[in-house]
């Protein structure tokens, strides 16, 4: 009983050390639609980086929702933690480039 439980938590703090990976996206064209936004990679402009903002202030979301691809370009840098591999990204902030 005593080694499930090790093996248990050895394996929730694997997975907390991958869940908290830092990760930092753009300057780049963000496109959001009702349930996430996508940035070009820029390079390779066909790899698109998966943003997700739903741990974004509600103000922040609704902003970021104008940003469709069909008006004038939204040009951010996402700060985040990766979820799983480096193409998808829970955002924690967005600072805007005017």
């Amino acid at each position: 009983m005593l080694a499930a439980g090790f093996v248990l938590a050895a394996c929730m703090a694997a997975a907390n050390a991958q869940r908290a990976a830092p990760a930092t996206a753009g300057p780049g064209r963000i496109v959001c639609n009702a349930s996430f936004c996508e940035m070009g990679s820029g390079a390779r402009p066909k790899e698109r980086v998966r943003i997700t903002v739903s741990n974004l202030p509600q103000d922040e979301i609704r902003r970021l929702r104008k940003c469709t691809g069909v008006a004038k370009p939204c040009i951010v840098i996402v700060e985040g933690i990766q979820q799983g591999d480096s193409m998808k990204i829970m955002a924690t902030s967005v600072r805007w480039q005017e």
